[in-house]
Order: C-alpha cells, then sequence, then structure tokens
C-alpha cells in the first residue's frame, strides 16, 4: 500500500502561511481599535460626536471584509474627531480613481465643501457628519470599482444628506460673539413666530422668514466662524488698544517701568494708518484739587507731545485732566495711592 503524503503536507503549509499572514494582519489592526472612543469625553459638538460615529462604523465594516488600511484610515478619523478635530472630507488625490469618477466626485466634494464653508457642520451638524462620511465612503468604494451596490448606497446616501443640508442652511445666520474686549452679550432673535435668545458664546440661530420661528442651532464650531466670518472680521476695524502710564507722586515723571511702557505705546500708535488717541490724566488726592487739576494735564500732555512727535496731526490727538476726580481707587480727601497717579491712553 503506497501512501503519497506530498499534496496533504502541502496544503497544511499552506494553512499555516495563510494563518500567520491573518495573525499579522490582526496585529496590524490592533493601535486603529476603537474601544478607547468610550474613554473620551463626548464632544460638544453634534457633528463631531456623528463624525466619529460614523467613521467608527465605517471601520467595522472594512474590518469586517478584511480590509485593513482602510479600517485604519475610517478609525483613525473616527479617533480624531472624538477629540475635537474638525477636518475635512478626503481630498480626490487621497484615492486612486478613473478621470470619470474624479469629475463626478469632485463636483460633490465642491458642493459639500460649499456648505460646509457656510456653517452646515454647525447648522446641522448630524447631516453634515453623514454626508462627510458618505462622501468618503463613496470615495473608498469607487476606488476598490467592485461593488457596484456599496457604490450605489454610498452616494445615494451623500446625496440624502446634502439635500438636507441645503434646505437647512437656508435662511439667515446668527453667530453670538464677543466684543473687542472678550465681553459676551446677549441677543434675542425674533419674528412674529416666536424667539430665541443667545448668550453663551458662539451661540447660533437660523431665521427662514416671517412666517416661521428662529431655530436655534447650538454653539458655533470655532472652525466655522472663521469659515463663515474670517472674511468679514478681518475687513472690520482694528480694535482699540488701551495702556496705563504711572507717575512720581507729585510729579510729571513717569515711573521707571511706565517709562519703558512709553515706547509701546508709540509702537502701536505707528501701526496705525490713520490713528486716533484719547490722552486723559489722573492725579490722586494727596494734593489741592485746583493743584491735580493742573498736574494732571501736565501728564497727558506730556505723553501727548511723544505722540505728537512720531508725526501723528495735532487733531486726532485728544487730551483731558480729570485731576482727582476720577480715581481707580477710591480714597480719602490727601491719601496718596499710587494706583491713581496715572495717564490713560485710548488708540483706535
Amino acid at each position: 500500500m503506497t501512501v503519497h503524503l506530498a499534496p496533504l503536507v502541502l496544503r497544511l503549509r499552506r494553512l499555516a502561511v495563510v494563518g500567520a499572514l491573518l495573525s499579522l494582519a490582526a496585529c496590524a489592526v490592533g493601535p486603529y481599535d476603537t474601544d478607547g472612543l468610550s474613554d473620551l469625553p463626548p464632544q460638544d459638538s453634534p457633528f463631531l460626536r456623528d463624525l466619529s460615529r460614523e467613521y467608527a462604523a465605517l471601520g467595522d465594516m472594512e474590518r469586517a471584509e478584511y480590509d485593513w488600511p482602510d479600517t485604519a484610515r475610517f478609525y483613525d478619523r473616527a479617533i480624531r474627531a472624538a477629540k475635537g478635530e474638525a477636518f475635512p472630507p478626503e481630498r480626490l488625490d487621497d484615492r486612486a480613481l478613473s478621470d470619470a469618477a474624479q469629475e463626478e466626485l469632485g463636483a460633490a466634494r465642491a458642493r459639500l465643501v460649499a456648505l460646509f464653508g457656510a456653517g452646515a457642520r454647525s447648522i446641522v451638524g448630524p447631516d453634515s457628519a453623514r454626508g462627510q462620511a458618505a462622501f468618503d465612503c463613496w470615495m473608498q468604494e469607487q476606488e476598490e470599482g467592485h461593488q457596484a451596490d456599496d457604490i450605489a448606497r454610498c452616494r445615494e446616501i451623500f446625496l440624502a444628506a446634502v439635500t438636507a443640508i441645503e434646505s437647512a442652511v437656508d435662511g439667515a445666520l446668527i453667530v453670538l460673539l464677543p466684543d473687542t474686549d472678550g465681553v459676551v452679550g446677549m441677543i434675542r432673535v425674533e419674528t412674529p413666530q416666536g424667539s430665541v435668545v443667545l448668550e453663551r458664546e458662539r451661540e447660533s440661530a437660523v431665521t427662514g422668514d416671517t412666517q416661521s420661528a428662529p431655530q436655534s442651532t447650538g454653539t458655533f464650531l470655532v472652525a466655522d466662524v472663521e469659515a463663515v466670518f474670517g472674511a468679514a472680521l478681518a475687513a472690520g476695524p482694528t480694535p482699540p488698544v488701551a495702556f496705563l502710564l504711572y507717575f512720581e507722586q507729585g510729579t510729571d515723571r513717569l515711573t521707571p517701568d511706565s517709562a519703558r511702557k512709553l515706547s509701546e505705546v508709540l509702537e502701536v500708535v505707528g501701526q496705525r494708518k490713520l490713528p486716533q488717541v484719547e490722552v486723559s490724566g489722573h492725579t490722586d488726592r494727596s494734593g489741592s484739587a485746583a493743584f491735580n487739576d493742573q498736574l494732571a494735564q501736565d501728564r497727558a500732555e506730556l505723553v501727548a507731545q511723544e505722540v505728537l512727535g512720531l508725526g501723528v496731526p495735532e487733531r486726532v490727538v485728544t487730551v483731558v485732566s480729570y485731576g482727582e476726580r476720577a480715581p481707580v481707587v477710591p480714597t480719602a480727601d490727601g491719601v496718596s495711592e499710587a494706583r491713581n497717579r496715572r495717564v490713560e491712553i485710548v488708540v483706535r
């Protein structure tokens, strides 16, 4: 009886090699395990929360198909979103695509990015997250090119999400931003149908028309504030800058620290194309009211002369004396207080 062992040994070796490759692949995807996502604090942004979930789901699907590179790619994006990073959809050159696919996907990406530039990620976060993840899914399936049903499914989800986004961003957008001093005020957005009060930084609302109530849209992403309002904010006037200079008691001599700070004041004035400079002099209450009025005037004029020395027209420099009448630290008459011996400069 003859026993042929060679084919059996060959099959066993082949199984051993396949098993080794699968083990290596499983190890390779280990660092992209999303179990750690549950330990991260949830993001305030509905867009970032849903974007992380969408990418994790895409990673799970690719993992089930043993597509380790795309598993890693999608899990990495899920983790980045969970940590608060608002990043764009994939670029066309991230994938190997045919010319026809590039044309269609390029138009789709431009449509989505334009909506993001209008604040869509903050206005309608869940749909925006779905649209971005579906676009990246469409790109990935299109690159593989052999699963027509999956390509069609990702494309369909993308188009539905973009259609929903376009209807949601159609209206007036109001976002509450701090003023130049960093103070956040309050805005009431009102139509005959209702109102919304905005009182937290980057809180926002959208109004369609007078026949519908304004809708609160939550807190705007910092990236979306820059995308929507960056050009307008940059074109606005440079915010005013205020300085305090202090003086030796009973004199118009600056303290050493304030003498050094005067150069900073002059530098800011010199940087403005059309500066407006307001200089006000103050004293403490250690002398008579008449003496303090003149001393405050002398102090203010000393600083003003330094400003005028830069070539700033005299008509844009305002000088005023408050004497002892506007103390920073209220004191009794006759009391010396260093913080009240000052000149205040506002450069606009």
